[in-house]
């Protein structure tokens, strides 16, 4: 779980103005949060630290781009990595990611949370759904598999696919509002 007296805002803040201290602090608390989650997506962890390395340079340059209106400052760390590690797992003649068979476990950390949920609450949230539901949204997030892939993958209609998803992340977002 994220440090809750971490100050992922005010870090990327001093990023953005050159304090290589606040970014040695920003690495220090996430890095290993991220390699985790790089790691399990590709399942090679040379690959995993390659993307988290590159993840964080962008996250340097980057820091001032930042803007606290569109969300929260560790989502927004994530979601570069996140996209990094998907625009690796889609490039052609690259072995899959990681195998499916994980997914029926959720992860022990969620890669970021929405600024008034906590990491745990997610897990709790997705574990409470249908596994019809919560195992094609955990192949989306996690392998960034289209609709298409994951029909192929679980032997289902992509429509089917699609409702699956559909109602899940409505249930979730239904849970959120309680």
């Amino acid at each position: 779980m994220s440090d809750p007296s971490f100050d992922y805002e005010a870090a990327l803040a001093a990023c953005a103005q050159g304090d290589q201290t606040a970014f040695q602090e920003l690495f220090r608390h996430e890095s290993p949060r991220m390699l985790a989650l790089a790691a399990k997506m590709l399942s090679r962890r040379a690959d995993a630290e390659e993307l988290v390395r590159d993840s964080y340079v962008l996250i340097w340059k980057n820091a001032a781009s930042y803007d606290p209106a569109m969300g929260p400052a560790r989502a927004w760390i994530y979601s570069i990595l996140r996209y990094r590690v998907l625009q690796q797992l889609r490039q052609p003649g690259r072995p899959g990611g990681a195998d499916d068979a994980w997914i029926d476990t959720l992860p022990d950390q969620p890669c970021a949370s929405t600024a008034d949920t906590a990491p745990d609450e997610v897990a709790q949230r997705l574990a409470e759904l249908d596994d019809t539901q919560r195992r094609p949204i955990m192949m989306a997030f996690y392998n960034g598999l289209t609709y298409e892939q994951i029909a192929v993958r679980l032997a289902a209609p992509v429509a089917q696919i699609k409702a699956h998803v559909r109602a899940g992340l409505r249930a979730l977002q239904e849970t959120a509002q309680t």
